[in-house]
């Protein structure tokens, strides 16, 4: 199996791609492949190899403007296989809870993450005998990530155990504060 990270968004949140901003000393996106590769020999990068020419194996939309589902789907026809899928800006997600999701994977079904009333559609694994039905569901326009998820019977792996900084989403400046916040302190 091989990972993805998914880094093709507009980042219109942040005002700036999230990806490259600069976490301590790495960028975001490098902690996210870090965290990976501890787990998986083959990463991924889904989004424009402009915008990351620094890493030799991204990944092109094959459809543009999709969103998530797009980038996935292509990753899916790309690899051939299936995939964990983890979002760029999340730059502390744990090998362990990485390997936890693998071993609750069930063959042919996505799981995600649950935490809380939470859930994490960009952060699981996605067979790839579910690339036909995502196919479909941009060509419909259906592209919101939970409609997709229970559309497909997704098996979300609910966590209650305190993960709240392992799933932080560096989705906005307060969020990167935080972030900062916490880095500063290991």
């Amino acid at each position: 199996m091989k990972a993805i990270v998914l880094a093709g968004g507009n980042s219109s949140r942040m005002g700036r791609n999230k990806a490259l901003m600069k976490l301590g000393d790495q960028l975001v996106i490098q902690h996210v492949i870090n965290n990976l590769s501890q787990v998986f020999k083959e990463i991924y990068i889904s989004g424009s190899s402009l915008q990351y020419p620094f890493f030799e194996n991204t990944i092109e939309d094959s459809v543009q403007g999709k969103g998530p589902v797009g980038g996935i789907y292509s990753a899916l026809e790309f690899c051939r296989e299936d995939i964990f899928v983890c979002p760029c800006d999340m730059p502390f997600i744990s090998a362990d809870l990485i390997k936890d999701t693998l071993q609750e994977k069930e063959k042919d079904r996505i799981t995600v993450l649950q935490y809380g009333d939470k859930i994490y559609p960009t952060l699981g694994v996605y067979p790839f005998s579910v690339a036909e039905e995502l196919k479909k569901s941009i060509e419909k326009g259906h592209l919101k990530m939970t409609q997709l998820l229970e559309m497909q019977n997704a098996k979300y792996i609910t966590y209650k155990d305190n993960l709240k900084i392992q799933l932080m989403n560096l989705n906005t400046p307060e969020s990167f504060q935080e972030a900062e916040k916490y880095i500063n302190q290991k």
